[in-house]
């Protein structure tokens, strides 16, 4: 199964994946770096782990997914573009891994890259946990964080929960750009938005 037709189902049922343009700034940044040890946050059906594992040949992938059939469905993904061995999906709230993760200081400084896809509105709150778990110079990726164009001011937010997300991004954003551990902070405007930056 080439990645094309995964993407190609995932549209057809409304499963969000990473799109194009961000696909090729994620693929770049991942040759460049060829990271060791990868977090992915929101592994939907498996496209950007499968991208990351076969940018980086030798590096490992933990991805984390609360929805039990996406998870179900990235394994098989997984298996059959031959990247299974390297990859570990586990079936939780992010927030709560990702804690346990931290808690039991085994992945303290482990992880060279992590790639933020998951709950848009949990990415204020989960990254100082995420950053504990990133090495120093690894690399953190967000996807998304300009939401539809509503957190660049482009579009006006429809309802009352979007505001909500809109502002925790904006923090997000902030707090990225002006955090005492990181450094080499970008903000991608294409497409939905993608925030990179460097662990001090």
């Amino acid at each position: 199964m080439e990645l094309g037709l995964i993407k190609s189902n995932a549209k057809d049922y409304g499963i969000p994946i990473i799109r194009s343009e961000s696909h090729k700034i994620l693929e770049k940044i991942v040759s460049e770096n060829q990271p060791k040890h990868i977090l992915e946050i929101g592994t939907a059906v498996g496209y950007s782990g499968i991208l990351m594992l076969k940018s980086a040949k030798s590096a490992s992938l933990i991805t984390i997914e609360h929805n039990k059939s996406f998870a179900r469905e990235a394994r098989q993904n997984f298996k059959k573009e031959k990247v299974s061995k390297r990859a570990k999906i586990i079936v939780n709230d992010c927030m709560i891994e990702v804690a346990k993760m931290v808690a039991s200081k085994q992945y303290d400084g482990y992880f060279d890259m992590i790639f933020l896809d998951g709950p848009k509105a949990q990415y204020e709150l989960i990254l100082d946990n995420l950053l504990m778990l990133l090495a120093a110079d690894g690399t953190i990726v967000a996807d998304n964080v300009l939401f539809r164009g509503y957190v660049s001011g482009e579009e006006n937010a429809p309802t009352k929960r979007y505001k909500t997300i809109i502002k925790r991004l904006n923090n997000f954003i902030d707090k990225c750009k002006n955090h005492p551990d990181l450094k080499n902070f970008k903000l991608i405007k294409i497409e939905d938005g993608m925030i990179q930056a460097n662990k001090r």
